[in-house]
């Protein structure tokens, strides 16, 4: 199962990028994509978590691309 928010998040992390209590949307997305590799033998519910992150990462660039409310 792939996880590029939760790669990207351990890669930052070992680059001293963020610390382990850095909490934005790809933490956010990070544990999404966490639960779903826990989940991974009942696909429904891997699945939802799989979405809930991507959710999270496409809804953070959308607001990015808006920039301050």
């Amino acid at each position: 199962m792939r996880t590029p928010a939760l790669d990207a998040w351990r890669q930052e992390l070992a680059d001293g990028q963020r610390t382990k209590t850095t909490l934005d949307a790809l933490s956010r997305a990070a544990c999404a994509e966490a639960a779903a590799l826990e989940f991974a033998n009942i696909p429904a519910l891997a699945a939802a978590y799989r979405d809930d992150a991507r959710r999270i990462i496409v809804e953070a660039a959308r607001q990015q691309h808006r920039g301050p409310a």
